[in-house]
């Protein structure tokens, strides 16, 4: 396809590129200036000694003091200079511990430190909140035949909606779809059902991942982009350098929908070659509920493989080529008109890495990629002369989406200042249909459109600085800027929009939007601070909300219209949080309070009892808190609690807003050792009587406490047996976000054997 488009933004917008020109006069400025020197702060790149990568999340703090800092995504930390301390430590799960001697260190200089990789690693998936890692079940962290979103299950602040035993959805701080961005790899992907039931958790799977990446709300670091909810960034294992043959084998079996799962890798790696390549299979039967009820037509079966190579042709250069297959068959979705019946995903990207191009710029780093996704569903299985909605009708409906991208990213850092520009440019090409077949052969079938050759391009740029401004303070700020066009093709399509909006001119609106945040943190103590963020910004319409036309959503049961004609949806948040302690001491957490006001709130308007027309519906307003907290009861003992809330309020509509997650939370104990580990958890969740009722038909649901036993046995260095029971008292519940009420999982007992080879 040609990406053109990107070079070319409509005359009418000139201010667009007034904003670029600023933001790259400004980087020149201050990537060539240079920065104010603090000589009371060290800085430096923690990076794997293998492969060359940047190692995020690793803890660099004083031996013996409790006061330290995280690297973030490239690595990159800065840490204050404790006079009389003369050794520098650096800690990160899988790789030995690493102590510097600083005493010899020019405070103005940015340190090179190399992490060595354990021989036999744990493989947990690392999970990071902001900059924070998050609390959350150790034992099977590093079963890899787990879905995804089990090891997103006890994130305070991230929900997903349910569908079956297939992929569910994401929801952050109360908001989904559009207002939260999913990224492979920081490349984004759009489904192609129009019913949603594809969503991008359903192309990850656990044994590819090496991270998962949570921004919540409008955060300094440009990770959600203009995401009013945040985004979810699944960052993907890479091969490493001068390793040698490796892999691994591990299958697995859930009983409570006898579900089979299996997974193996292979990787090799060389002086300046790398690759690994691995692939998972699944099959599961009819899901079982907590009374014992089988929910007909619940399986699924599906394949991913992933592959990756990774070439480092100089000590500075690094690329990184991966592909991700997805394929599915018969999924079944009982809570819903219909089941899918062919699912296809091709995820392809090329990463490039320019480390240390100059003193003052630490990385630079660009990914090209495209994403192709197809999908197939019918209700041919269903009785349809019995159903309330679209009666005596089949609908076999078919979509395809193409997403496609480039990014381009650059942190700088000299002393005291950290710098990250970014600049993004991607595109969304979509189209949909369906087939509305009568059960009578002598009434004449119907065609209907539901994305008529829809493209969307979007450009943003932004920036992103934080400041050690001395006594414990850390101050931040970040802008962006993004420009998106729209352009629909299909005849019939614009025929039925210029239809439903006679009085609306053009049918493809070109917007601009910005975002801007200030964040304040101050360390009060060594093992206590506390900070507060502020942001404004809008979002601009997807796709579906501008084009969508007879679209079904599962999650209140009405079909959607488009509305070309929406303005851009604004944000408006405040955050205040606290942390406390760290990984290293006897108690640690951190807590936030945030409030989210959304003016031109977009959301389907009621005007039939089966339909809805996407409209900018005023002010919505949601408030909420997630607290984690971590108790290092002894040395192999550790407890854990989280909790979450979220209150959402329409205030044109008076009610609440619909499919908020209640008041919830995790309670766990667990011990770990080399050798046997166990854990206890508690999951549980308030009832939700907070519903709408005027534009949406909601449902209450009760309140439940789910208990879940797990344990993992290292048989031998290269043997891991894990065991487990889920619901282990088979109580009946409900979540408020399943989709149609759906049940959730009766009594599961798993087991799962893990080889590494």
């Amino acid at each position: 396809m040609c990406l053109s488009w990107i070079f070319k933004l409509p005359k009418s917008k000139a201010m667009v590129m007034k904003i670029i020109t600023l933001f790259t006069l400004l980087s020149l400025i201050i990537t060539t200036a240079g920065f104010t020197s603090q000589p009371d702060t060290i800085s430096g790149v923690v990076l794997d000694s293998e492969s060359g990568e940047p190692v995020p999340g690793a803890h660099v703090y004083y031996p013996g003091h409790q006061n330290g800092t995280v690297t973030g995504p490239d690595g990159f930390f800065e840490i204050s200079v404790r006079n009389g301390v003369n050794t520098l430590a650096i800690s990160h799960i899988g790789y030995r511990d690493s102590f510097l001697d600083i005493s010899d260190t020019g405070y103005h200089s940015s340190l090179t430190i190399k992490l060595h990789p354990l021989q036999v690693q744990s493989d947990d998936i690392i999970i990071t909140a902001g900059r924070m890692q998050m609390n959350y079940s150790g034992i099977y962290s590093n079963s890899k035949t787990r879905a995804v979103e089990d090891h997103m299950a006890s994130i305070s602040g991230l929900d997903m909606v349910t569908r079956a035993n297939f992929a569910k959805d994401p929801v952050i701080r109360g908001l989904r779809d559009g207002r939260v961005n999913v990224l492979i790899d920081g490349m984004r992907l759009t489904p192609a059902c129009v019913d949603g039931m594809d969503p991008a958790t359903a192309y990850v799977e656990a044994d590819n991942l090496k991270s998962i990446e949570i921004s919540r709300g409008q955060e300094a670091y440009p990770l959600a982009s203009t995401a009013p909810g945040g985004a979810v960034n699944f960052a993907m294992a890479q091969p490493r350098l001068n390793t040698g043959f490796t892999g691994n084998l591990e299958t697995g079996y859930h009983s409570v929908s006898e579900q089979q799962m299996g997974q193996a890798a292979f990787a090799h790696g060389g002086e300046n070659l790398a690759f690994r390549i691995s692939g998972t299979y699944r099959k599961a039967g009819d899901l079982r509920t907590g009374d014992g009820t089988r929910i007909v037509d619940s399986g699924l079966e599906k394949g991913n493989i992933f592959s990756s190579v990774l070439y480092r042709p100089t000590e500075n250069h690094q690329f990184n080529l991966r592909y991700i297959g997805d394929f599915a068959g018969k999924i079944g979705y009982p809570m819903l008109l219909m089941d899918t019946r062919r699912a296809d995903a091709h995820i392809a990207g090329l990463k490039h890495t320019w480390t240390n191009p100059s003193n003052r710029i630490n990385s630079i780093t660009s990914n090209l990629y495209i994403n192709r996704v197809e999908h197939w569903m019918d209700d041919y299985s269903r009785d349809v002369t019995q159903r309330d909605v679209m009666k005596n009708m089949y609908m076999p409906m078919y979509g395809e989406t193409l997403t496609a991208g480039l990014t381009s990213e650059l942190n700088a850092s000299k002393n005291s200042h950290f710098l990250n520009l970014k600049i993004e440019l991607f595109s969304i090409d979509a189209f949909a249909d369906m087939l509305m077949e009568h059960v009578n052969p002598e009434i004449r079938d119907m065609y209907l459109v539901n994305l008529g050759d829809v493209r969307q391009r979007n450009t943003s740029i932004s920036a992103a600085y934080q400041y050690f401004a001395g006594n414990g303070w850390l101050l931040g700020g970040n802008v962006q800027a993004e420009a998106g066009t729209n352009q629909l093709s299909e005849r019939s399509a614009v025929n039925t929009f210029r239809a439903e909006y006679p009085g609306l001119e053009n049918l493809e609106p070109t917007d601009v939007v910005y975002s801007i945040g200030l964040s304040a943190e101050k360390e009060i103590t060594d093992r206590f601070q506390a900070g507060v963020r502020i942001s404004d910004g809008y979002r601009l319409p997807s796709h579906m909300e501008r084009y969508g036309y007879y679209v079904y959503q599962p999650l209140d049961g009405f079909f959607y219209h488009g509305n070309p004609g929406l303005k851009t949806e604004r944000s408006s948040q405040a955050e205040l949080f606290v942390t406390f302690g760290n990984d290293r001491s006897l108690l640690s957490g951190n807590t936030s309070f945030w409030v989210n006001r959304m003016d031109n709130y977009i959301a389907g308007n009621r005007f039939d009892e089966l339909f809805k027309r996407y409209k900018n519906m005023g002010v919505a307003v949601l408030t909420g808190f997630e607290t984690d907290v971590t108790v290092q009861i002894t040395g192999r003992w550790t407890g854990s609690a989280s909790a979450s809330y979220v209150l959402g309020q329409h205030r044109e509509l008076e009610e609440p807003l619909p499919m908020i997650p209640p008041l919830k939370g995790t309670l766990l104990i667990q011990r770990q050792s080399d050798t046997v580990s166990v854990e206890s958890r508690f999951r549980w969740a308030a009832s939700q009587n907070r519903i709408a009722g005027q534009n949406s038909l909601e449902t209450r649901t009760k309140g439940y406490a789910l208990w879940d036993l797990f344990a993992s046995t290292r048989i031998t260095q290269n043997l891991i047996l894990q065991t487990g029971f889920e619901n282990l008292l088979n109580t009946f519940y409900t979540d408020h976000l399943s989709v149609n009420s759906m049940p959730g999982a009766g009594r599961n007992i798993y087991v799962s054997l893990r080889i590494s080879l």
